[in-house]
């Protein structure tokens, strides 16, 4: 019952997982190069919309996929990096108007999520050990 870490994850998700976010940063890159408001800059945001939605959407389908146990240790990953993800994000709130600068949340929040989520798998895996 009590699998190990990587026994969740198939090279065939991750390697899909890789691809999503080098497609999604070449679209911010390549968007770049024209005017805001462009169809083009339109175009490639919906592009980097639809990569993420990919990747949530295939991250749902791979954690029904688990048993009782793995989906109870990513729930509570999930919900460490939820709740660390809006407490950084609030307490940079904070900073902002105490005058630090202002940073992209948007894309910013999706690295620290995932960043968490390993977090929390860490400390959710520990717990059982």
């Amino acid at each position: 019952m009590n699998r190990p870490l990587s026994s969740c994850y198939s090279p065939r998700f991750i390697a899909f997982s890789l691809g999503c976010a080098l497609l999604v940063i070449g679209a911010a890159l390549l968007s770049r190069s024209f005017e805001r408001g462009s169809a083009m800059r339109i175009a490639l945001a919906v592009v980097e919309g639809l990569a993420t939605g990919a990747v949530i959407v295939t991250s749902i389908l791979r954690l029904r996929s688990l048993d009782e146990f793995q989906q109870r240790v990513q729930l509570e990953a999930l919900a460490i990096a939820f709740a660390g993800t809006g407490v950084l994000a609030t307490a940079y709130g904070f900073l902002v108007n105490a005058g630090l600068p202002n940073i992209d949340w948007g894309a910013m929040v999706w690295p620290v999520m995932v960043a968490l989520w390993a977090v929390g798998l860490l400390i959710a895996n520990g717990r059982y050990r």
